[in-house]
């Protein structure tokens, strides 16, 4: 009577390309929704969350512009204005959230979870 481990070894074989093939296809989703980690100068009407800073710090646009927050770190971080005028809720690593300034005015915001993440909008 022969035991029903016949092909062992065929068997690993089968569950180390299956592992490979689901470590792989992590990896690339990993990839695509990992938050940059480039350095530069944002976009006109963009705002990174970058290195627990607002990059830039302060942005002058014209009313009726809508400004893009966009989250390059790998934590979570929120666009709360100071006076309740908007408020992103959590944005996490890769996220964004977009705005859009209707009225003239100087509109200052911060980061809830890192207190000493602060900035500014200035609408014309």
């Amino acid at each position: 009577m022969k035991s029903g481990k016949k092909y062992p070894g065929k068997f690993l074989l089968v569950m180390l390309a299956l592992s490979l093939v689901t470590i792989m296809n992590g990896c690339k989703k990993t990839e695509y929704n990992a938050p940059s980690s480039s350095s530069g100068t944002p976009p006109a009407n963009e705002v990174w969350m970058q290195n627990n800073t607002f990059n830039p710090s302060t942005i002058t646009v014209s009313a009726n512009t809508t400004i893009t927050w966009r989250n390059k770190d790998s934590v979570t971080h929120t666009v709360t204005s100071d006076n309740g005028a908007f408020d992103s809720g959590n944005v996490g690593g890769g996220g964004t959230f977009p705005h859009q300034f209707t009225t003239a005015g100087t509109f200052s915001y911060h980061c809830t979870i890192h207190s000493g993440m602060t900035g500014q909008v200035t609408v014309h």
